[in-house]
């Protein structure tokens, strides 16, 4: 048996033909009936999305995508979260090759 995992992306580094589950931190632009818009230094997506989210909130966003649409399985708040310090650990990461 295998675990489903969710590999961290930025929004320009999405694949809809090899991507399957993603995660994606960024900034909450735009709000829309069953989906919003979610914004990272490198682009913007909508997400449908059966739960509300609050507009300019940061969250992590665990979606699933099926048919060139992402769906929010999971949206984590991250009130308090410092994305600079975030993207800085992740390139340090990255270029470790961690």
């Amino acid at each position: 048996m295998f675990a489903l995992r969710y590999i961290p992306k930025k929004i320009s580094e999405i694949n809809s033909k090899t991507d399957s589950r993603i995660a994606i931190v960024g900034k909450v632009i735009e709000q829309g009936e069953n989906s919003f818009v979610l914004e990272d230094d490198s682009g913007k997506v909508e997400i449908e999305s059966e739960e509300e989210v609050e507009l300019n909130k940061t969250v992590r966003v665990f979606c699933s995508l099926t048919e060139n649409q992402l769906k929010a399985d999971i949206v984590q708040s991250l009130n308090g979260f410092d994305l600079n310090l975030f993207n800085k650990v992740k390139e340090l990461y990255n270029k470790a090759g961690v």
